[in-house]
């Protein structure tokens, strides 16, 4: 089932071709819409998105707001994995540059010697 709704204004909608109150598409049409897929919920997320594409209200079907906000929390969770590998891959596959390389010896060798100070204190403290 295709749907195509355009011309969205605060007064009508245009549902496939069809001028129709947008009262009436959000509060009588989406719902039968949603009773004629069942619980088909790939079908009732069709309906939702293009409701929700199109700036509908997706109130009138508790069924469809919840498969449709499902369905964009399952889109976010996968976005945010994927944000997540690709950085991963990214940090895995850098290339130091020799600032970099610089910096970190540098620390190593503030680290050191801070080590080697420490050290020294303890033996001068026991008189070695």
């Amino acid at each position: 089932m295709s749907i195509t709704i355009t011309a969205v204004t605060p007064t009508k909608a245009t549902i496939n071709g069809q001028p129709l109150a947008r009262e009436y598409a959000e509060s009588v049409l989406l719902p039968l819409l949603v009773a004629a897929q069942g619980k088909d919920q790939s079908g009732v997320l069709k309906v939702a998105q293009a409701f929700a594409s199109a700036g509908l209200s997706l109130q009138a079907s508790p069924m469809a707001m919840s498969v449709y906000r499902d369905h964009l929390a399952e889109q976010a969770q996968l976005e945010a994995r994927r944000l997540a590998e690709s950085q991963a891959h990214a940090a895995r596959c850098h290339i130091p540059t020799p600032k970099e390389i610089a910096e970190r010896k540098a620390e190593r060798e503030r680290k050191a010697q801070a080590i080697r100070d420490h050290g020294a204190q303890v033996r001068s403290q026991l008189g070695r």
